[in-house]
């Protein structure tokens, strides 16, 4: 059965702050069982689910997914909660907070747990002898690789090469549906291996903290290899050339940031390079190239490895698998790609196109089928009195065919109430971010393009929403959609001389370097705000400018500063290609495409300026 993830499928048991989850089973013979199990419970839409606090109730029904539903308000009125997630992986952090508490009681240990803002994102987890996890259920917040708690991270969440270069390994987090049951698994990963899942049954707990099957094996390999690392240090400072020491600087920057294709690069062209080097600066530039190419050859073979895994996935077809390598490979390849890589690539997006429903390019959106009417029912006719024939069709075929007509109508009236619950969580999600305009700093042309997608939703849901919510559906399309007066006719406005636009650049760039330490993206309109006349008003054009101004300055193995532009202005998200372009960098056509690189590239640029 096909699960609808807009259905309400997880409650907490006992009240409204219980941290208790529970998953409804989605068909009926399986939720006869459950209501027997938990005669006895009440179950809740519970505030650590991010939802209302309002007590559920769970519906049957044979012909479509069963699920929790609300109580009707007193007034008879259907009850309005704008929980963010319905679905059966809405309750992880719950299910992993439960999973740890019984895996640390099984060794005597015990653990104090909260939930950081925003519900769901993060589990906090507090050891007695000061061990700390920071577990991230998703990207809503950046993981911090510095702090004493060691992040753990959910399913799509990609970490940084430099991360799997200074890290032996890295913990990750996944919950899988086991019948009404919600099983934990930890994963671990590292430069050399893909990750490896098992139960969280299989790990253990030691003064350290948690530690996997995969972990005990990758520490042995490391303390083994630890005795050749010392024996191998040179004693180059004072004794090589300026320019070799530069060189070999070059060489370890490039590879604590992960850089592949730069430290291939580097690795290639040192020919002229070395020929000119005397006796001294060669044996220093030639062991930094060795234990380069020993680092590339890992990341080579750890690159090839995802692409192979990717590839397979495609080729099986499995959609979690390739969404989450992709992720992983498109970050890899953010400097450049083979051209067998990029037509995985190509391949990995359009099959995530197909499955989500988006056969043509464009970032992805909530499509709403349009709603076909039911066939027309056939209309039986008088049977004739006649002798039988060799055309007569038998009784046995013309049930059939009534019966298939029976279910092709039944199938598409489902498909009908699929299309309007569909139309009304969309209606739903636009008017909640309309709500929160001003917290999510939406322009004036995002809030008439979603109040278009708002008014196109309301029709195809129809009476699935609330008198409230058409009312306030109205409400924003007849604000939106007013005519403005139109201004008159101004002659055209003289481009700023480069002088302004210069000191401009050197201004935005120190506003994009706080923003990096500060975690976060910003906005052309933010920017505005932030620096006052220091930004004049500018054409896209001259945006482009400043911005390729910014980033003349930004060394080649860093990302570009001007993502954070990119990834927080929707505006200028196409612009981000004019700027690497004009900086002698390739660039994506696809948008799909485009969008991982700055994806890929912001998380760079925070790994990069976190502690600078």
């Amino acid at each position: 059965m096909l699960r609808d993830t807009r259905l309400v499928q997880t409650a907490v048991i006992g009240d409204e702050h219980s941290d208790v989850p529970i998953l409804l089973p989605a068909e009926a013979i399986e939720l006869d069982a459950f209501r027997l199990a938990h005669a006895h419970n009440t179950f809740w839409c519970g505030v650590l689910l991010g939802g209302c606090g309002a007590q559920l109730a769970h519906k049957l029904y044979v012909d479509r997914q069963c699920h929790f539903q609300h109580y009707p308000q007193p007034n008879g009125a259907t009850h309005v909660c704008r929980r963010p997630r319905a679905g059966e992986a809405s309750a992880d952090h719950l299910y992993v907070k439960s999973a740890m508490s019984r895996s640390l009681a099984e060794y005597g240990l015990t653990g104090r747990f909260a939930y950081p803002p925003p519900i769901g994102s993060l589990l906090d987890v507090d050891l007695d002898d000061g061990v700390a996890l920071l577990i991230h259920m998703d990207g809503s917040v950046p993981p911090n690789w510095a702090e004493g708690r060691t992040p753990v991270l959910g399913p799509g969440m990609v970490p940084e090469p430099g991360v799997l270069s200074s890290c032996p390994y890295v913990y990750r987090v996944r919950c899988q549906s086991d019948g009404a049951e919600r099983r934990v698994w930890i994963g671990t990963q590292s430069l050399a291996h893909p990750t490896e899942w098992v139960p969280l049954t299989d790990c253990a707990w030691t003064d350290d903290g948690l530690i996997t099957p995969a972990a005990t094996e990758i520490l042995q390999q490391r303390s083994r290899a630890t005795g050749h690392a010392a024996a191998e240090a040179t004693h180059r400072a004072g004794t090589v050339p300026e320019n070799v020491n530069r060189f070999i600087r070059g060489l370890e920057a490039a590879q604590r940031a992960g850089t592949v294709e730069h430290v291939r690069q580097l690795c290639a062209a040192t020919g002229p390079f070395l020929a000119n080097l005397g006796t001294a600066g060669r044996t220093a530039a030639e062991q930094a190239l060795e234990g380069a190419r020993a680092w590339l050859k890992v990341h080579e073979d750890y690159q090839r490895d995802i692409f192979t895994s990717l590839d397979q996935a495609i080729a099986e077809k499995r959609a979690f698998d390739v969404r989450s390598q992709l992720t992983t490979a498109a970050a890899l390849t953010r400097r450049g790609a083979s051209a067998s890589e990029q037509r995985t690539l190509a391949a990995a997006r359009a099959f995530l196109r197909e499955q989500d429903g988006l056969h043509g390019a464009g970032p992805p959106r909530v499509l709403l089928t349009p709603i076909s009417p039911p066939p027309r029912p056939v209309r039986k006719r008088a049977k004739r009195q006649q002798a039988p024939g060799p055309r007569e069709i038998s009784g046995t075929k013309a049930k059939k065919q009534t019966k298939r007509q029976k279910a092709e109508a039944e199938a598409a009236r489902r498909a009908e109430r699929r299309n309007r619950r569909a139309a009304a969580e969309q209606a739903r999600g636009i008017l909640h971010r309309l709500d929160q305009r001003f917290k999510l700093h939406l322009t004036a042309d995002e809030q008439r393009t979603l109040t278009e997608e708002l008014s196109h939703a309301v029709q195809t849901a129809d009476d699935s929403l609330t008198t409230a919510e058409r009312r306030e559906a109205r409400h924003w399309t007849r604000r939106l959609s007013q005519p403005k007066n139109l201004p008159r006719q101004r002659p055209a406005r003289r481009e700023l001389p480069s002088h302004v636009l210069e000191s401009a650049a050197a201004a935005v760039r120190g506003a994009l370097k706080k923003a990096a330490r500060a975690q976060t993206t910003t906005s052309w309109a933010r920017l505005e705000q932030q620096l006052g006349s220091a930004l004049p008003r500018m054409t896209r054009a001259e945006r482009v400018q400043v911005l390729t101004l910014v980033d003349q300055a930004t060394p080649a193995d860093q990302a570009l500063l001007s993502c954070l532009v990119a990834a927080g202005d929707p505006g200028m998200t196409s612009s981000y290609r004019e700027i690497a372009r004009a900086l002698g960098l390739e660039s994506p056509e696809d948008p799909s495409a485009l969008s991982d690189v700055i994806n890929a590239d912001v998380q760079h640029t925070h790994h990069y300026w976190h502690h600078r």
